[in-house]
């Protein structure tokens, strides 16, 4: 199984590197990414109507215009805006909303996520690959070039430095966690029985 959109490019690093840990939740669903890029586009402050707009009109949808507005606007002021605001990425008040000065999260830092939402199973890509670990897993992996589970194993420990720096306990996330759980979403295979894990050549451009 393999995904609609694609990775790219060798000596690849973490598109998500300088944004913080605690961050990465808020990034699993295509209408944060989208709120993102709408007030990262403009650099204004928008009324919650002016983004409800905004988003509306992003959408591909054969439910009337009233209608799927008012689920956009539900969301926002229930879900999303609430979240992004927990995390200091976003300010909102009756004014409106914008990005914070120095959000630890910027347009720019998911760019390379966008592609994801264009997929039919957006949402459940993006909470399957926006994770530390995995994110990382996939700038490890090339194009044809399959890596062993103790040799993936071994790169996660060198740099993790905190419960993964034991190849032993790396290799056991890995097999039991990570690796079923990115070969379901289609981003790589992985053989069981010979432990070699591939990047398929057509997954969304996640890491640049």
């Amino acid at each position: 199984m393999s995904s609609d959109a694609h990775l790219s490019g060798d000596n690849m690093t973490d598109p998500l590197f300088d944004v913080p840990t605690e961050c990465y939740e808020v990034l699993r669903h295509p209408r944060r990414l989208r709120i993102l890029q709408v007030l990262g586009s403009g650099g204004v402050r928008l009324s919650l109507p002016e983004l409800t707009t905004e988003l509306t009109n992003r959408m591909e949808t054969n439910r009337p215009t009233g209608q799927a507005r008012h689920a956009v606007r539900i969301s926002l002021v229930h879900n999303h805006l609430p979240r992004l605001e927990e995390y200091e990425i976003v300010d909102w008040d009756d004014d409106g909303v914008e990005l914070v000065d120095e959000s630890p999260v910027h347009p720019a830092d998911i760019t390379a996520l966008f592609e994801l939402c264009e997929t039919d199973h957006a949402k459940q890509l993006l909470e399957t690959v926006v994770d530390p670990v995995r994110m990382r897993l996939l700038a490890d992996l090339e194009d044809d070039r399959p890596l062993s589970l103790e040799q993936l194993a071994a790169r996660l420990s060198a740099y993790d430095g905190g419960p993964f720096s034991d190849p032993d306990r790396a290799e056991i996330a890995l097999h039991h966690s990570h690796l079923p759980a990115m070969a379901d979403v289609g981003v790589i295979s992985y053989d069981h029985e010979s432990g070699l894990v591939t990047r398929y050549d057509d997954v969304a451009s996640i890491v640049q």
